[in-house]
């Protein structure tokens, strides 16, 4: 642990004293609930993301992305009957593969990665809203075990299964990180790509791993949406990827490469998860969400 990761943990330990002090119910099971499945799904995100950025790139095109593959996944399901099981797996690969086209573009074309995933961003939720007709798509039968499972608790304890799934996935990103050649790599890339290159890293292939990894865990992120609420929400994933660059910004990530762990970025998760529940616990309209996290981040 970083000297800027216990700044960060600290500065999370206040934002949790000071929202309990101010919102009489914060402290709730309820409430503690809804901050852990709020950080679900940001949780799985946030790995990918934290990757692409300390090896100097980024991924403005999740939300859509994840939005797309949710439509996805719940059209093999609508319309051709397929085992949740099976089509989730389909759009960890699809995911993987947008991801790789992404890496593709940036790696070997050229177009940086702002333009690449923008444009990403316009084509996928376009062609979400066209599967979609701008309807929600419900699950056909929502008591499979498919179902059940994500909907869950872990034995013996009211935590939802997704979030233990979340943080044992961020448990072996960061060991991937910190303790891999890959993630040594990852942040030579990042912090000095001539003296990484001068090296023998092929820092193009170390940036298209990690497009293709984000891409994965849009497809896992998906999936784990859909087996929650049992449908795929209408404009699903709109603004996601800011939430998810929040996260790890306020995490500590560095925004230029080189810099930044796994559970720096957890910490800024758990924080950007925290806000809208105290703030509505507070008193605040919703509505102040956004303008709170941005003073936040600030």
């Amino acid at each position: 642990m970083t000297n800027r990761d216990v700044a960060i943990l600290i500065i999370g330990i206040l934002l949790f004293v000071f929202f309990a002090v101010m919102g009489r119910r914060f402290l709730s099971e309820f409430t503690m609930i809804d901050i852990a499945r709020r950080a679900s799904i940001l949780g799985v995100l946030a790995v990918g993301m934290s990757y692409l950025f300390i090896a100097g790139e980024l991924d403005l095109s999740i939300g859509s992305h994840y939005g797309f593959l949710l439509i996805i996944l719940s059209y093999t399901n609508e319309h051709l009957a397929m085992n949740p099981f099976y089509g989730s797996a389909i759009i960890i690969v699809l995911g993987m593969f947008i991801g790789a086209i992404n890496g593709f573009i940036v790696t070997r074309i050229g177009l940086p990665s702002f333009i690449t995933t923008l444009g990403m961003l316009a084509l996928l939720r376009g062609a979400a809203n066209v599967m979609s007709s701008g309807y929600p798509i419900p699950a056909k039968n929502t008591d499979l075990p498919f179902y059940q499972i994500i909907r869950a608790d872990f034995p013996g304890t009211p935590v939802p299964n997704i979030f233990v799934a979340m943080a044992v996935g961020r448990l072996i990103g960061a060991i991937f990180l910190a303790r891999t050649k890959f993630g040594s790599d990852i942040y030579s890339t990042g912090g000095n790509p001539v003296a990484a290159t001068s090296s023998g890293i092929d820092t193009r292939r170390v940036k298209f791993r990690c497009f293709v990894f984000m891409g994965g865990l849009c497809g896992l992120a998906a999936a784990m949406l859909f087996g929650r609420v049992g449908l795929a929400p209408l404009n699903a994933g709109v603004n996601l990827e800011l939430q998810v660059i929040a996260a790890i910004i306020v995490g500590g990530v560095g925004l230029f490469g080189g810099r930044g762990t796994i559970f720096g970025s957890f910490i800024g998760v758990l924080i950007i998860s925290m806000i809208t529940s105290g703030l509505i616990l507070m008193g605040v309209q919703q509505y102040w969400d956004g303008a709170d996290s941005g003073v936040v981040i600030l």
